[in-house]
């Protein structure tokens, strides 16, 4: 019996283990035709379902879409040859940001946002690699110019008139500290 109880997925376990919400819940099971079952707890999915609505989260998350699941809208039907075959059952297109689905809509929203970030970053982050192979040797003249102009302001050369010259009027204002009255 605890088999049978551990087959038992409820909704609330599978939206957080799939990372979806209530209406995207309920609108994949109705793309997949599939009907949750009943017992006093409430609905629940047997692992089969649960597999099949996994497969299903992997696809739109591969695909961005639900549309062309392999097994998404058909239910096999058993024939008296024992062979399975598929009944197509037409699938009402999912609209995102209808009511019914506000969490279908923000996860659109969502992985779009992450295709932009992708977008926008892979460039940058090509230009940092290519940054970081490079030499000295690799800049063009103008850059290399300006490379030189920051290192000699970070760097000044010593100008030794200029370091005596400060180093005796510090020596002088010292000494007129000492003795004020030889000016």
């Amino acid at each position: 019996m605890t088999t049978e109880l551990s087959t038992k997925l409820r909704p609330d376990e599978i939206c957080e283990k799939l990372g979806i919400g209530t209406s995207t819940y309920y609108n994949r099971l109705k793309y997949l035709g599939i009907e949750a079952s009943r017992d006093a707890d409430g609905p629940y999915l047997n692992a089969e379902q649960m597999k099949l609505m996994e497969e299903l989260s992997e696809h739109i998350r591969q695909t961005g879409k639900m549309q062309g699941f392999g097994g998404g809208g058909q239910l096999a039907l058993s024939e008296n040859s024992g062979l399975a075959s598929a009944l197509e059952i037409p699938v009402q297109p999912e609209i995102p940001g209808s009511e019914e689905d506000e969490d279908g809509l923000e996860e659109l929203i969502r992985e779009a946002a992450e295709l932009k970030v992708q977008q926008v970053a892979m460039p940058e982050l090509i230009k940092l690699h290519l940054a970081a192979g490079m030499t000295e040797d690799d800049l063009p003249p103008d850059l290399k110019a300006k490379l030189q102009a920051v290192r000699d302001a970070a760097n000044p050369k010593p100008n030794a008139a200029s370091i005596a010259q400060q180093l005796l009027q510090r020596h002088r204002n010292k000494n007129q500290q000492k003795n004020p009255e030889t000016k």
